[in-house]
């Protein structure tokens, strides 16, 4: 009996299994790595970002202290990170907080505001925003 014919077909099916599953663990592998990068990223952008509003925050103060009774900022932020709807809360203080989170993938950013004047608490989307002196308070909103 012959068994050269099978030795080869035995072989290719190892082969073939065995690339299968180094493939399968390299794009495992590769997957996580790339949904780590994409937390990092969206973790960077909201800090970004939160550190923008916390500016704009701390200047319309300044304003408000220097004697502005009609204080509005306007700040133009992008709607999304990285692809992702995003949502800032205003935490009142002292000091006062920001916090900017995504839910896919789940990542929470918080930057802290020092103010003299009282910051209302509010929460909305990302996305252009106003802050405004009522007379008493600080208000962030959108825009």
């Amino acid at each position: 009996m012959d068994d050269r014919a099978v030795n080869t077909t035995v072989g290719y099916v190892l082969t073939l299994g065995i690339s299968s599953l180094l493939i399968v663990g390299l794009l495992v592998t590769a997957g996580g790595f790339v949904d780590d990068r994409r937390q990092t990223t969206v973790r960077q952008e909201l800090s970004v970002i939160g550190q923008q509003v916390a500016g704009d925050l701390s200047g319309a103060d300044r304003l408000v202290r220097a004697g502005g009774t009609d204080v509005e900022m306007r700040s133009s932020l992008p709607d999304e990170v990285t692809g992702i709807r995003y949502r800032i809360e205003v935490v009142p203080g002292p000091p006062a907080t920001l916090r900017l989170r995504t839910d896919r993938p789940d990542v929470s950013v918080a930057v802290t505001v020092r103010t003299e004047r009282a910051v209302r608490e509010t929460a909305f989307d990302g996305g252009d925003i106003r802050i405004v002196w009522t007379g008493t308070e600080l208000v962030v909103r959108r825009a």
